[in-house]
């Protein structure tokens, strides 16, 4: 019996970037040494793909997770109907494209909860794509968190040397801050810490960043620091926990990559996801808190305007199928390394 984890990767949208990258991937040397690898897609998607970067493998449907993969060929699971979806244009919005991505994300979730994978790496969504094709959840994120019942779900970014733990992510920034408070923030510091807990770091560090800028300037330019970080971290250090803040945000994340903390909890999207993709963005990848399984992802999107074009970078996605793989046979958070 085949003792390497099972790791299911997801197309993405297929008129986007993630079936090429999920194509170089698959044929980057070494990638299935560590891990059995299946896909769940459509065989004509990844085969269209597979052509579009001049690789040997090709895609060969299965039912399930307990086919063996043969040399040369790749497994697919084929959760919807793929009739045409490989004729789609690259670059094009497409409800029939969403539709599909959405399916297929969802699938390779139900796979891990149920044992038949033993974690999971996605390709790009495009939230218009699946928004058209009528769903509300339209994000990775939140189709999972819907998926498995489970009442929060945090977005950490990492890349080398720098893990990034996400207060809030996809909201208008004007609403980001109404969401800084004391009990989410002391939320996600318990998440945080019993996610690093359970993978290998039994106490971790984590520096909290603050919201406004100097750290508020003791209420000169925003209290929220005051009135809900803080108290926040107070909370968390009375349960056990090691977390510093809030720190200004223009430092901690130095600080982290000097190595005073193991995690930052960044207060919304961009002030965690520029930290990250300055440091380090080729090698960046998405990992989910709070699911119980594991999802790893790649931290780009569709990239519609190179769809096609043979030209995009797989590194994400290696990434993230190695950091999978990794965590699922150690147990550890490892850190991300180049491809």
């Amino acid at each position: 019996m085949d003792a390497r984890p099972r790791i299911g990767i997801t197309l993405g949208d297929p008129t986007g970037i993630g079936p090429e990258v999920v194509a170089r991937a698959l044929s980057h040397p070494g990638m299935d040494e560590d891990a059995a690898l299946f896909v769940v897609g459509s065989p004509s998607v990844l085969d269209r793909a597979f052509d579009l970067v001049g690789s040997g493998l090709r895609a060969r449907g299965v039912d399930d997770t307990t086919e063996a993969p043969a040399p040369g060929l790749v497994n697919v699971i084929s959760p919807h109907d793929d009739d045409g979806l490989a004729a789609l244009p690259y670059g094009e919005t497409s409800p029939r494209a969403g539709a599909a991505a959405v399916e297929w994300a969802s699938a390779a979730a139900r796979l891990a909860m149920e044992g038949a994978v033993d974690a999971i790496a996605t390709a790009p969504i495009s939230k218009e794509a699946a928004r058209l094709a009528g769903h509300r959840d339209f994000g990775h994120q939140e189709i999972y968190q819907n998926l498995a019942g489970v009442p929060r779900v945090l977005t950490m970014l990492l890349t080398n040397g720098l893990n990034v733990v996400h207060l809030t992510t996809h909201h208008p920034l004007r609403e980001a801050a109404l969401h800084v408070t004391r009990d989410r923030v002391l939320e996600a510091l318990r998440l945080t810490n019993d996610f690093f807990a359970a993978h290998g770091i039994p106490e971790p560090r984590i520096g909290v960043a603050a919201l406004n800028p100097h750290g508020g300037e003791a209420g000169l330019i925003g209290t929220e620091e005051i009135e809900e970080i803080r108290p926040a971290v107070d909370d968390a250090n009375a349960e056990g926990i090691d977390a510093t803040g809030p720190v200004p945000a223009d430092s901690v994340f130095g600080q982290a990559i000097e190595g005073r903390y193991d995690a930052v909890l960044a207060m919304y999207h961009d002030q965690g996801h520029i930290a990250v993709k300055v440091h380090d963005w080729a090698a960046s990848i998405t990992l989910n808190i709070g699911l119980p399984f594991l999802r790893t992802s790649v931290d780009h999107g569709t990239a519609f305007d190179i769809a096609g074009k043979g030209v995009a970078d797989p590194q994400g996605m290696i990434e993230a199928i190695r950091y999978a793989a990794e965590v699922s046979r150690t147990g550890r958070l490892p850190s991300p390394r180049n491809a």
